[in-house]
């Protein structure tokens, strides 16, 4: 059984009286414009702290005076403690006593791995491991009941494997971030999780619940950062932020023209003026104001590698963060310190590219990361002219490579892997922080 959160406990609820505020908050999401099925939702309590979790096929919140409330559940049921997940997950099952079979499935129902087992009746936690990215089927079978849960992969670890952890009596003791708790005033946090295609979708949504209602979900590609959906720069301009790995990256480049303590970065127009600089300066493609909200801003690496260009609590990447973003995405451990393009037969460069503004072919693009890369195309550091507009993507890293060059990452419309070079600091590309 999975846990439930019920319209039931609202009718008795008002039938006793109304000794305490109740508040039903049921969920919905479009992808496209289109009704999706919700996997889970993940409740944040931003107030108090404390979270919890509703699973498929639940889409429905209810709180009371002194938080969720709750259908306690019965017999064999799973819980899994983290989802989407990274490589790993911890899945809590509540056994009715007696031998076991647990069996993982990817989403076309081939057997990953399976293991039986005694399980005494109570809780017990196991540790889930996925080969790889995409949507798996965890299925318990024991004393004539089943249970499945859908588990979401962003990453893999290679192998799959179904590991027992222990067991426990019936009260598992959560940790202090698993306890959620709710009185009014509170300001909550939503996120929505979809998989459709094998592809993992999230929303979010923040509000200070005040009455019943229903909340859409208007979903994206990839896994919001549960902790920072959003970010804002100092000129009032909000990113949205997706998690990779273990990394928040900004889902757009960035378009301030404001360092953080307030002064300006230059806005360089002239061709001859911009090969000239060693400091500081942005432009938009062509100098056309109509390209910014699109493809953001081009800066130079001066401009790009002051600390105070990106967000309170953000960063420029270095040349390492950006290969914990590609080794997250697959791409061989080999191929990481290379020059030219890489991780192509893994699609490292596909799963960045946004699937709307690249040329044709957009070779390989899925944009399942939701890091959304867009063809900004770039300024000559040598002429000061712009070129590739709907062709490539480029963006700077903090590092340098000796003192006159930094490292940069570059894609393209007609290739599926993602470039890692230098090149001199003058030149405008796009940039993207990364959280501290």
């Amino acid at each position: 059984m999975i846990r439930s959160f019920v319209l039931s406990s609202v009718l008795t609820f008002f039938v006793g009286g109304l000794r305490s505020q109740v508040i039903v908050i049921t969920f919905e999401a479009t992808l496209n414009d289109t009704p999706i099925p919700l996997d889970s939702i993940l409740v944040m309590n931003l107030t108090q702290a404390g979270d919890t979790t509703i699973y498929f096929p639940d889409t429905v919140l209810v709180l009371g005076a002194t938080g969720i409330r709750e259908e306690e559940a019965v017999g064999l049921s799973m819980q899994v403690l983290t989802n989407p997940f990274a490589g790993s997950t911890d899945v809590l099952i509540d056994a009715v006593g007696g031998m076991a079979l647990l069996t993982l499935h990817d989403l076309s129902g081939r057997e990953l791995v399976s293991q039986a087992l005694n399980l005494a009746a109570g809780k017990h936690r196991f540790r889930v491991d996925g080969a790889g990215p995409g949507v798996h089927l965890l299925t318990i079978i024991q004393d004539g009941e089943t249970s499945s849960l859908r588990l979401m992969a962003s990453d893999g670890l290679g192998a799959s494997s179904i590991v027992h952890l222990g067991g426990t009596d019936r009260s598992v003791q959560k940790d202090d971030r698993s306890l959620f708790t709710w009185t009014s005033g509170n300001e909550l946090r939503y996120i929505g999780y979809a998989t459709s295609g094998e592809v993992l979708f999230s929303a979010v949504i923040d509000e200070v619940p005040d009455a019943s209602a229903t909340r859409t979900f208007v979903m994206a590609a990839g896994a919001v950062c549960p902790d920072s959906p959003r970010v804002t720069d100092i000129d009032g301009n909000t990113y949205p932020a997706v998690q990779i790995g273990d990394q928040c990256w900004m889902a757009a480049n960035l378009r301030t023209s404001s360092y953080r303590d307030g002064s300006t970065v230059p806005n360089v127009t002239d061709n001859v003026a911009w090969t000239q600089l060693s400091t500081g300066a942005w432009s938009n493609y062509g100098n056309d104001l109509s390209n910014d909200p699109i493809y953001g801003k081009l800066y130079n690496w001066f401009a790009a590698a002051d600390p105070l260009l990106c967000p309170q609590g953000w960063h420029l990447p270095t040349d390492a963060e950006w290969q914990q973003l590609e080794l997250a995405l697959g791409m061989p451990a080999s191929e990481l310190n290379s020059t030219g393009l890489r991780g192509g037969a893994q699609n490292v460069g596909g799963l960045l590219k946004a699937t709307t503004l690249w040329d044709a072919p957009n070779t390989g693009a899925t944009n399942e990361s939701g890091f959304s890369s867009v063809p900004s195309g770039f300024r000559y550091s040598s002429v000061g002219t712009f070129d590739g507009l709907g062709n490539s993507g480029n963006w700077w890293s903090a590092s340098e490579n000796g003192a006159q060059q930094a490292w940069g990452r570059f894609m393209y419309f007609s290739n599926a892997g993602i470039d890692r070079g230098s090149s001199t600091k003058r030149p405008g590309y796009c940039v993207r922080c990364v959280r501290d």
